[in-house]
């Protein structure tokens, strides 16, 4: 069996590559991360001429249900010549999930092989206007405020050490709480970059020190996903 790891567009759909299309007409097997997401994007690239309407069979895997659907899918796909993984959107098992999948499928033998695309975080540090020599990504800060708060101090202490910028995932949701206790942790003076939405029609960039980014962040209605990078040097 060999399973293609493909990825794609973080936002604008015409960001996608031929290889990826092509790659995505002719499977006959998908695992995404939601099919509705999936079937959402293939309907895009139908009306734009890019596939052809009927969707490959489609089977989802996410961080609630890995667990439960990973053995019986793990049978299903070991039976079949080849399947693509995909997720929402930017690269899979980068802070999204696949993992267990590829590892468990390495394990039976599978050859795994990759069709790469864009991840927000390379896109957002590119932007930045902060270091990208040596960077540290962290992904989503963990919910529980004492984890989050012991994370916070290790990476201070890393980034001060390796000179790293540091580049974190969040929801606008809870933006303010965070970059709140980012203030805390990292000091006043620090150069942030925040990035909403990249590359869609709603994209935000907004760049400036942390505690000015932390006012705009008050003052402005933010929706989607953002990505924050931080300079501590």
């Amino acid at each position: 069996m060999k399973l293609t790891v493909v990825g794609l567009p973080i936002g604008n759909v015409e960001d996608i590559s031929s290889r990826v299309l092509k790659t995505l007409s002719e499977t006959k097997f998908i695992v995404c991360e939601d099919t509705r997401m999936f079937s959402n994007l293939w309907t895009k690239l139908t009306s734009l001429g890019k596939v052809q309407a009927s969707k490959p069979k489609l089977k989802f895997v996410n961080d609630f249900n890995e667990y439960r659907v990973l053995p019986s899918l793990l049978q299903e796909m070991n039976q079949l010549e080849e399947a693509v993984l995909v997720s929402d959107a930017g690269m899979p098992l980068i802070s999204d999930p696949g993992y267990k999948l590829v590892h468990e499928g390495l394990a039976l033998g599978w050859g795994v092989s990759v069709v790469p695309g864009p991840t927000a975080e390379s896109a957002a540090l590119a932007i930045s206007g902060l270091p990208t020599d040596k960077y540290l990504f962290v992904g989503f800060l963990p919910k529980k405020p004492g984890k989050r708060a012991e994370m916070l101090s290790n990476i201070k202490g890393v980034s001060k050490t390796m000179n790293l910028s540091i580049v974190i995932y969040e929801s606008t949701v809870r933006l303010e709480k965070i970059i709140g206790e980012m203030v805390e942790y990292f000091g006043e003076d620090v150069r942030m970059c925040l990035a909403v939405d990249l590359t869609k029609v709603s994209e935000k960039i907004f760049r400036g020190s942390i505690v000015e980014i932390l006012e705009m962040v008050r003052n402005t209605k933010l929706k989607g996903e953002s990505t924050i990078v931080v300079s501590l040097v």
